[in-house]
């Protein structure tokens, strides 16, 4: 385009923002982007900072865009008109956001209030492509979002809670529909949010009062979990005889993206996170009245580098070494949360703070634990450090699943075992237990192994290690791949004393049901 065609082009460009583009001006404008195709760069540049400065102000009106023919792809020149402003346009990349095709009429008002943050753990979330400080009670716009890391909770103006999971891609278009392009979604929809609508690359999902969960694995296919109440899953397709899908309480479909048929699978309650909260004080309250010296319920902490220990005096924090992964180390657990670890893969595992200590001649150790698989020597909790020094390993022993206790003194060890590995996928709740007389080891309350312990004598523990050892940052990759724990871990408990088996058997009892 030459300067003189800009020129025509601007004021027309100003009236189409202004909605007020006549009909004939409108033809003008048509006809120049057939003319013309780096007009269309040129129109892009122009709506993204339009957007840019109207999100700024708060809301940007409504745009009746023409509908121009299709061209060729467009081309790169940049305009000089906007020069100040043209580096934040191209980092914020609106018109991209705004038109999925050229010609296709954005169904967003980007800028308009729907809803507010209820939560954010650790949130690394972009709007428009441009990192934006979102703090919990922040203003939610419609906009395109992209959730690298961490968790955010959205509360929309009708009362409906979304809970998206990193890393995600979603589009916000009104407080009553949204787009999920790639990643993990739970939402609670009371009675006045009935209609909620989500639209994936493969369906759309119409709520009818419910709590449902989505997971998009990217163009592959898109799965539907209904947790209770009822949804209606459309398959994107316009062959008639593929009907919509209803999904009930503890229903779930997976629809691919290669064929739009939708496949009945079992439904999932331990793949999404569905709140931020620690339900049922009723396992916790009978732990804490046995006064433990530390308890991590792994309950779901803001900054999400942090374990809580909710003990009495809550003294012993523990820190997340994530491992590199991108996925949050957080959830659902046994009750409420749990740490989610990822195995020899990614190395994550969390760190007791070093003013901890367990007593040599009598504690107590408990858990609920879940393996997805049973990594060589996986550690549940170690006091293993970088020198490879460690007096004390509870976990599993060998190849196959078994847990059992390791206690080291100089050239002397104390070994229990478990005869039968845990099961794979299911919640365990495992116990260890050393007196002066004996060890001892608990699975599901019931006692499965025993061993003397008298006249053996432990060294001090050292710091402790959850779910994994400490890797030294200079050695390769591979010879650090071994003790890491593959799956979650819950209400972890240590204490003092010696717990009785009737104490074991009766925390086991009480935990409600999932």
């Amino acid at each position: 385009m030459t300067e003189d065609e800009k020129k025509k082009l601007e004021p027309l460009l100003m009236e189409l923002t202004e909605g007020e583009l006549s009909p004939e001006h409108s033809r003008r404008f048509m006809e120049i982007m057939g003319q013309h195709p780096e007009a269309k760069q040129y129109y892009l540049e122009y709506c993204q900072i339009h957007t840019m400065l109207a999100w700024e102000h708060g809301v940007l009106g409504e745009l009746h865009l023409p509908r121009p023919p299709e061209e060729s792809e467009v081309s790169s020149n940049s305009f000089s008109l906007w020069k100040p402003l043209a580096a934040v346009a191209a980092l914020v990349l609106i018109g991209v956001a705004l038109w999925s095709q050229w010609g296709t009429p954005c169904k967003m008002k980007p800028g308009e209030m729907v809803g507010s943050l209820t939560g954010n753990v650790a949130a690394s979330l972009e709007l428009f492509g441009v990192s934006s400080d979102f703090r919990n009670g922040s203003a939610v716009r419609i906009g395109s979002y992209q959730l690298d890391e961490g968790l955010v909770e959205i509360t929309f103006e009708s009362g409906v809670e979304v809970l998206i999971e990193a890393p995600a891609s979603f589009e916000i278009h009104s407080p009553v529909f949204m787009i999920l392009n790639e990643g993990r979604l739970a939402a609670n929809v009371p009675p006045e949010g009935i209609g909620f609508t989500v639209e994936t690359p493969d369906a759309e999902v119409v709520d009818f009062g419910t709590e449902f969960a989505i997971e998009v694995v990217g163009e592959r296919s898109s799965e539907v979990h209904v947790f209770k109440g009822e949804v209606e899953v459309r398959p994107k397709e316009e062959d008639p005889s593929i009907d919509p899908v209803r999904l009930v309480t503890n229903q779930a479909t997976r629809i691919n993206h290669s064929t739009f048929i939708p496949l009945g699978i079992s439904v999932d309650d331990q793949r999404f996170l569905r709140n931020l909260d620690e339900p049922d004080p009723t396992y916790s309250g009978k732990v804490r009245e046995l006064l433990p010296l530390a308890y991590y319920r792994m309950a779901i902490i803001d900054d999400g580098q942090i374990l809580k220990d909710t003990a009495k005096g809550l003294r012993n924090p523990a820190s997340v070494v994530k491992g590199g992964k991108r996925r949050q180390p957080f959830a659902p657990g046994r009750i409420g949360s749990s740490l989610r670890l990822d195995g020899p893969k990614r190395g994550g595992y969390a760190q007791i703070s070093p003013g901890f200590t367990l007593p040599t001649s009598k504690f107590t150790i408990i858990a609920w634990v879940r393996t997805k698989t049973l990594p060589r020597n996986a550690v549940l909790v170690s006091d293993k450090n970088l020198s490879g020094d460690e007096t004390f390993c509870f976990g599993l022993v060998g190849d196959h699943g078994h847990l059992g206790l390791t206690l080291a003194s100089g050239k002397e060890s104390l070994q229990i075992v478990d005869s039968s590995p845990l099961p794979l996928e299911e919640w365990t709740h495992v116990a260890v237990v050393r007196s002066n007389e004996e060890l001892r080891l608990y699975r599901n309350g019931v006692l499965v192994s025993s061993e003397s312990s008298h006249g053996f004598h432990c060294k001090p523990h050292k710091p402790f290690n959850i779910g994994g050892i400490p890797k030294k940052p200079d050695v390769e990759k591979r010879h650090q791949r071994s003790g890491f724990w593959h799956g979650r871990i819950d209400e972890l408990a240590f204490f003092g004393f010696a717990l009785t088996s009737e104490q074991i058997d009766r925390l086991f009892n009480i935990t409600p049901s999932n």
